[in-house]
């Protein structure tokens, strides 16, 4: 019947998750669990009957089970049970910021002891852990240079914001107000609801001082204390959008660089071709039209003259276009050029009553430039214009603008009419050579392929705004010389 219990005794022991070690009179160990050895892995070899309770205490001191403290600790208890001595049984062993070991000694009626050890958490440790891991996710949150928010689904009501969310979108109760277009809002909520996210989906914001921006936003849906959640970015894509535009209109501009110099050569080509066998036909023309002077055939023949002289204008604006014309830069003043090519369109300008205003401030800098050129390309934008604007029978009046743009280094000119405009599917065409969009007999298409090679060879820079509310505007921007 002993033999039994004892058996079961040791079942019982063994079966117990907490660590227990059984040491006899001698201070020798008699019975240790798995639990024990499974919590002293790295003495797990020693652990042995037989085993001596200082040779315990030495190695599992040197081989980091134990502190020197929780060692010297546990001889003070053993030594004050040998003396009968009532004090507290147990040592605390600190085994990382969480956790720690509780070891427990109790005597036993032969003489011997019995070291329990169990693993308890160090619940202060876990608080001082949370409110340091709290503080650090505050300071990230408050340096974070993304405009964070974390809002209801429903109602919108912002539960957070971090400071760039406040100084991009301002200090709103609700998030709605972030959205400049109620149907934008709708289509985001609608697009996050499915997969609990969104990115980079496209929208206009609102800031904080109430003016519009593009931007876009990405989001996660998340379950907070039982509610929907959204917590979203919303990025200020002003900047961005400008460079990817700067950048387009400089590949546009390299390309039209480009494609003038290739087609340039073709011209010249052409050009130099025709240019014999035209002199021929207008010779031949003029002498059969001193022969037939006053006959049925003389109105044919003056036709013919006509068509040639025709031909060869364009041959020779063809030349003029191509050939590497030298520059003559000279610092002139821009008022200077424009007073020039008004009075050249005086008469022009007065046929259709188009009238022709200019608009300079006096601090215009002065710029490099080939003034007789520069003259022709006005002329050229001038004439344009106000053949659109008779042809179409849209509009009457024509602005010329100039402004300096520190920022660079350039001064811009804008001529802006309120003519008929250039339609859309044809603005990334006008300056091709060849193309123009006038009546057959009226237009060669070399005169804005003229103008962009005039300016381009000044390092500067014209184009065709972007339509607003009608007409056209070509702007020419040229480098300024230094005050």
């Amino acid at each position: 019947m002993n033999q039994d219990f004892e058996l079961l005794l040791q079942d019982t022991i063994a079966a117990l998750s907490e660590g227990i070690a059984i040491f006899d009179a001698e201070a020798n160990l008699t019975l240790v669990n798995d639990s024990f050895c499974g919590m002293n892995r790295d003495i797990a070899e020693f652990l042995r009957p037989g085993l001596r309770w200082d040779i315990y205490l030495r190695e599992a001191e040197n081989r980091g089970v134990l502190t020197l403290d929780a060692r010297r600790g546990l001889e003070t208890i053993e030594a004050d049970l040998l003396d009968g001595i009532d004090t507290d049984h147990s040592v605390q062993v600190n085994l990382n910021s969480s956790k720690a070991h509780l070891f427990r000694i109790k005597p036993t009626s032969d003489g011997g002891f019995i070291l329990s050890q169990t693993e308890v958490v160090d619940y202060s440790a876990q608080a001082d852990a949370a409110r340091e891991a709290e503080v650090l996710l505050s300071k990230v949150l408050e340096a974070c240079p993304t405009s964070l928010t974390m809002s209801r689904v429903g109602d919108g009501k912002i539960i957070y914001r971090s400071p760039a969310a406040r100084a991009l979108l301002g200090s709103n109760k609700s998030c709605f107000s972030h959205f400049s277009k109620r149907e934008e809002r709708a289509d985001f909520v609608t697009a996050l609801l499915p997969d609990a996210r969104v990115d980079d989906m496209r929208v206009t914001g609102v800031r904080a001082d109430g003016t519009e921006f593009p931007a876009a936003i990405s989001a996660r849906l998340i379950d907070y204390r039982g509610e929907d959640m959204v917590v979203s970015s919303m990025d200020d894509l002003t900047d961005e959008l400008a460079v990817q535009s700067e950048l387009a209109q400089q590949r546009r501009q390299i390309f039209q660089a480009e494609k003038m110099s290739a087609l340039g050569e073709l011209l010249a080509g052409v050009a130099h071709e025709l240019n014999n066998p035209l002199s021929i036909i207008v010779g031949n023309a003029e002498i059969l039209k001193e022969d037939l002077e006053g006959t049925s055939q003389a109105g044919r023949i003056g036709k013919l003259g006509n068509a040639a002289e025709r031909c060869v204008k364009i041959v020779r604006s063809f030349l003029s276009m191509a050939r590497q014309e030298p520059l003559n830069p000279q610092p002139v003043s821009l008022r200077g050029i424009v007073e020039t090519a008004n009075d050249a369109m005086a008469s022009v300008a007065s046929v259709p009553r188009v009238r022709i205003t200019t608009d300079l401030p006096g601090n215009l800098p002065r710029v490099m430039v080939d003034e007789v050129q520069l003259a022709q390309v006005l002329i050229n934008l001038l004439t344009n214009s106000v053949h659109a604007i008779q042809d179409a029978g849209v509009g009457n009046a024509i602005v010329i603008k100039g402004q300096r743009e520190a920022k660079s280094g350039m001064v811009c000119l804008t001529i802006s009419d309120n003519g008929p405009g250039v339609d859309d599917d044809i603005a990334g065409r006008i300056f091709d050579p060849l193309f123009t969009t006038k009546e057959v007999g009226k237009g060669t298409g070399v005169g804005l392929a003229f103008c962009h090679k005039v300016i381009a060879s000044h390092n500067g820079i014209i184009r065709l705004e972007p339509k607003t509310d009608g007409g056209a505007t070509f702007s020419i921007r040229l480098p300024y010389l230094a005050d």
